[in-house]
């Protein structure tokens, strides 16, 4: 049962009994130690870990020509290991004709020129170890650019190469036109046939013409593949990020149209099928379980521990499959996938989603925003970044963060002329705003000088950041007050916490605009607090005069700082606020 109040204004209050609204919430304690998960000292160091996303491309440029690289990484990690996050995933980096910037690889054992070389990469990783910190880079086991010697060579037909990719002779019509054999589209839009003229073949592609899908039917292609595994843990590599992991098999019988969805998209648009013929094939799980079989190879070596994540977006049901094939540990994108903004309903039903379907033993994962989405101040509105942030960092499971979303930075404004993006060219320019990622993948915003710090060029990549002479590194660092930044560093050291690595998670209360929980082990008590709406008060105590100790407060938050005493009763929250509170064992949650 709600209670409600009027006050003067446009503030909407809300007072709230938890005794009574815990039976109009999913009151469940998802119990994280459960299935015989271990203390959180023994935990897997990826479960304790936050990870932190490096576009390489906008990270840092140490040359001048607008575009980061691996010695602008480098100079960097300080600012990473003062951030408190754990290990670093970078984008891919290999040798690239850059048709999609570095997916489209043409060689997967070398560093694209424009990164640096080798040499420079082992420096990075040399310079991450001596910080205590872990690095894991991108592995594209789908396709490769078509500019490797292996599709060339396919071409040719020569020897075992004839058949490392998808080719097809495709049909011909009654009048001898010869078309694609099947309707299948690119992701990117169009057909996803291509006509190669040399070989007089249709070949393959999810994503662009450039990047030919490999025949993972073919036993000599996942040889190709672990010896490339190899050569980046041989070099001392902490793990992968494994990329397209549900497009990488198509079923065996080519000449199978996918479904028509129904949706009202353009005939070339992806989502115009149903692709239940080239995503999520059973075929992947063997070849899953043999990269991490390989891990596991390494680590029984020298005992440390390797670690891979999987990008699937998927139901919990295709990443269960995945789940259930040893350590594999598919990426969870569902908070990406709710409303623009959700309610904190559809947040909690997410969230309880995610707990209640994992396979017992497992281990869940969240992120908030990466390379491929619209960062979280477009999405949701910039006044609520920190609170996602306090979300992400406090939810049972590991966490990932996109690079920027620690100072809350917005989207560039790109226009068609400046759009990088093959996606978003594809589209065209009435229609490449509904797909081009270059605006999320503006260079990092470190001061509020010329080109942000970015560069000591006169140009960037991508155009710059609206919000960076504001919402930049420096500022947040040296200015006084709190800021997302020292916000952000104060949830990543509160999350060592085994409270927050392994404890119990009990939702608390759910409203149109509030959501909080508690995160308990053993004498480890904390309540989480989050506005993702209108200003509120809430009442979230069982008795008069209970108090918790402030953690952690959102800049937004007005007349409450981190140490302060904080009455439960008649709680007062702005649009964005968000506390974290520290409970004594005898200031008890009902539930």
């Amino acid at each position: 049962m709600r209670r409600t109040r009027a006050i003067s204004g446009m503030i909407v209050s809300v007072i709230v009994s938890a005794i009574v609204l815990l039976s109009r919430v999913q009151g469940i304690v998802v119990s994280t130690r459960a299935n015989d998960q271990r203390a959180a000292a023994d935990l897997s160091w990826w479960k304790k870990a936050v990870f932190y996303q490096i576009y390489p491309r906008s990270f840092q440029d140490s040359d001048g020509d607008g575009v980061g690289d691996l010695r602008g990484i480098i100079s960097r990690l300080d600012y990473l290991k003062d951030l408190g996050i754990d290990c670093v995933w970078l984008s891919p980096i290999c040798r690239s004709p850059m048709k999609d910037f570095g997916y489209d690889c043409s060689d997967g054992e070398d560093i694209d020129p424009i990164f640096g070389n080798l040499d420079d990469f082992k420096d990075l990783l040399d310079e991450v170890h001596n910080r205590s910190l872990k690095l894991i880079v991108d592995f594209v086991p789908g396709y490769t650019s078509d500019q490797h010697t292996w599709f060339r060579k396919s071409i040719k037909r020569i020897g075992k190469y004839t058949d490392y990719y998808v080719w097809d002779d495709g049909k011909l019509l009654p009048n001898g036109t010869r078309v694609p054999i099947n309707n299948w589209l690119s992701l990117f839009g169009g057909s996803a046939w291509e006509w190669n003229d040399e070989r007089q073949q249709y070949y393959y592609h999810v994503f662009i013409k450039e990047a030919p899908e490999m025949n993972h039917r073919n036993e000599n292609v996942e040889w190709e593949l672990k010896s490339l595994l190899r050569f980046w843990l041989d070099l001392g590599v902490d793990g992968f990020r494994a990329d397209a992991v549900p497009n990488m098999v198509t079923v065996a019988n080519l000449s199978w149209d996918e479904p028509l969805s129904g949706k009202d998209v353009p005939l070339y648009q992806d989502d115009y099928v149903i692709h239940v013929y080239t995503q999520h094939q059973p075929e992947l799980v063997p070849i899953i379980k043999g990269w991490y079989d390989l891990l596991d190879e390494y680590t029984q070596q020298d005992g440390r521990e390797r670690y891979m994540v999987l990008e699937t977006y998927a139901t919990h049901e295709q990443r269960n499959v995945l789940y259930s094939q040893g350590e594999a540990n598919p990426f969870n994108f569902d908070l990406l996938q709710m409303s623009r903004p959700p309610k904190p309903q559809e947040i909690n039903r997410t969230i309880m989603a995610d707990y209640n379907d994992i396979l017992p033993g497992k281990w869940p994962n969240f992120v908030l925003g990466n390379h491929d989405n619209t960062r979280v101040s477009k999405r949701n509105g910039a006044p609520y970044v920190d609170v996602y942030n306090m979300l992400l960092l406090t939810l049972w499971g590991t966490p990932t963060t996109y690079y920027g979303e620690e100072i809350g930075m917005l989207q560039a404004e790109v226009s068609w002329n400046e759009t990088r993006d093959p996606w978003g060219l594809n589209y065209g320019p009435d229609r490449y705003q509904y797909v081009s990622r270059d605006p999320e993948r503006s260079p990092m915003q470190w001061t509020d000088g010329p080109q942000a710090g970015f560069t000591t060029g006169n140009s960037t990549w991508l155009p710059l950041g609206v919000n960076y002479t504001v919402h930049n590194v420096k500022i947040q660092s040296e200015g006084p007050g709190q800021t997302s930044l020292k916000l952000y560093k104060q949830l990543v050291a509160i999350r060592r916490n085994k409270a927050f690595q392994e404890g119990t998670f009990k939702p608390l209360l759910v409203t149109d605009d509030v959501y909080a929980y508690v995160r308990e082990f053993g004498d480890q008590r904390f309540l989480v607090v989050l506005n993702f709406g209108k200003a509120a008060t809430v009442d979230l105590s069982p008795n008069d005069g209970q108090a918790g100790t402030a953690k952690a407060v959102t800049p937004s938050v007005v007349g409450i700082a981190q140490g302060d005493t904080v009455q439960l009763t008649s709680l007062k929250l702005g649009p964005g606020d968000g506390l974290i509170l520290q409970l004594t064992k005898d200031q008890e949650i009902i539930g």
